[in-house]
């Protein structure tokens, strides 16, 4: 068992009640006014000259719809290691994350934590057991992926070009992000985000849930970063494999700037800074500009594409 404290499961499912209806609506309004911000802000006429590789570009989106249901899987595992029995089949829990994950476009980390706890609390799952599982499975993406994203940055000889204690700066960070996979350092990251969350709630994993969900993470951290490659390939054809490895560190590293902003929507601005600084050590200015801009308005089509897909799919499966 990972943890004593996760209380015991519930048997049943919860009863509705007509103010729980209308904070999920509340909810579903907030995310839909944020995002509808968010394409507020965007540059269109930015993007009215591109061209691009429809092929490159498509491959990419099959790469992050998989990333994303990565994140689903790790959910699953850690809920089981947990001790959670007779979860919703697969894809109910995708169509929780998927609307969950759409609250990250809410300014904060607490509405996309939340809204899953919420959201899978009406299939009868034990409330601890969903605020821990939850914070292990976001505490994971961004160990996991910062380690690799900067273990990635730091192989490459470039960085080192620019200026040679930027090298040594993503040595360090990639060496810190491992050592916080360990789990009493894990479990200590935890617990403060279990603080900010949740102040009752005990958090203690052991090596079985945090190498599960690192191990998945940190190959995912590779996957994603394929797939921002494959987009970048779509509208820059110059980029070749000697620009892999960077580029997979550079979109992850952003990638977890972004989750770790809170107050504001989905990392906007601070991921396209974090991303700009990175890919113009390999491009031009405007080129670059280009890239992040796209980048942004690409994930955002996935994260809609992944929310239309998993509702589709969860309208096909039986609540149990």
């Amino acid at each position: 068992m990972t943890t004593d404290e996760v209380t015991a499961e519930g048997g049943s499912q919860p009863a509705h009640r007509p103010w729980m209806t209308a904070v999920k609506w509340a909810f579903y309004a907030a995310v839909v006014a944020a995002f509808g911000y968010f394409l507020a802000t965007v540059d269109w006429h930015a993007l009215d000259d591109i061209e691009v590789g429809w092929g490159w570009m498509a491959a990419a989106t099959v790469i992050a719809l998989g990333f994303r249901y990565l994140g689903v899987i790790v959910w699953r595992v850690v809920l089981t290691r947990l001790g959670a029995d007779h979860l919703p089949r697969f894809r109910v829990m995708g169509d929780i994350y998927a609307k969950a994950w759409l609250a990250r476009y809410i300014p904060g980390t607490i509405p996309w934590i939340a809204g899953k706890i919420y959201l899978a609390a009406e299939q009868g799952i034990s409330k601890a057991r969903l605020a821990v599982s939850t914070l292990v499975e976001a505490a994971a993406q961004v160990v996991a992926v910062a380690a690799v994203s900067l273990a990635m940055l730091a192989v490459d000889p470039r960085i080192g070009e620019i200026a040679p204690v930027l090298r040594w700066i993503a040595v360090a960070g990639a060496l810190a992000g491992f050592v916080a996979m360990i789990p009493p350092v894990f479990n200590r990251l935890l617990a403060l985000g279990a603080r900010a969350l949740r102040r009752d709630i005990s958090v203690a994993v052991d090596w079985p849930v945090v190498r599960d969900s690192l191990a998945l993470y940190g190959g995912g951290a590779l996957v994603s970063g394929l797939g921002y490659a494959l987009l970048m390939r779509s509208v820059v054809p110059e980029v070749g494999y000697a620009d892999l490895l960077f580029l997979v560190g550079a979109f992850g590293l952003s990638g977890v700037v972004g989750m770790l902003t809170p107050l504001v929507p989905s990392g906007l601005g601070t991921r396209d800074a974090t991303q700009m600084a990175l890919l113009l050590v390999i491009l031009p200015a405007p080129t670059a500009a280009l890239v992040v801009l796209l980048s942004r308005v690409w994930s955002a089509a996935c994260d809609l594409l992944f929310w239309a897909l998993a509702v589709t799919l969860a309208r096909t499966a039986p609540t149990r």
